[in-house]
């Protein structure tokens, strides 16, 4: 049996790209949830959201994210790669806003609940798809999955 190099498995960029938006979906809730009670309303810098404001702000974006899996299944481009970036400001600040009175387990049960139905339609994406590069599908995961990976990074060096 080969080891090393020659025993590692070769993934597909849609192995790859499906693997880490699950994956950087469950660190960012490990790291709000390892956030202590006390510090969950705490901003985690000078400007910047309070973990509860980042779970409120994911939720928001998974709606967002899980109705344009649903277009683009549907054979329509997605809404959501032509939301107006002049308008991203002041949707995350409605979004925050609106959100931000909510107990953080049901932030966090609402969230994972969106996720699941979110892959339910991931999972239906045809692999072929997300290997080509300017394909609607691998953006949205793509997009996705680094604004899970900026926010959780953003908690971990701050928290």
């Amino acid at each position: 049996m080969p080891f090393g190099r020659a025993a590692q498995r070769s993934y597909t960029d849609a192995q790859r790209i499906r693997y880490w938006w699950r994956e950087e979906r469950e660190r960012l809730l490990a790291a709000i949830a390892a956030v202590p009670p006390r510090r969950i309303d705490e901003p985690t810098a000078e400007g910047n959201w309070a973990p509860r404001d980042v779970l409120a702000h994911r939720l928001f974006w998974e709606a967002q994210e899980r109705e344009a899996f649903a277009q683009y299944l549907q054979g329509r481009e997605p809404d959501l790669l032509r939301f107006p970036i002049e308008r991203i400001d002041a949707a995350n600040a409605a979004a925050v806003e609106s959100l931000r009175t909510r107990e953080i387990e049901s932030l966090s049960r609402a969230l994972t609940h969106l996720r699941a139905n979110s892959e339910t339609l991931v999972a239906q994406i045809l692999d072929a798809d997300l290997e080509k590069p300017k394909n609607a599908a691998r953006i949205l995961l793509g997009v996705a999955l680094e604004h899970d990976r900026e926010h959780r990074r953003e908690l971990v060096a701050r928290l």
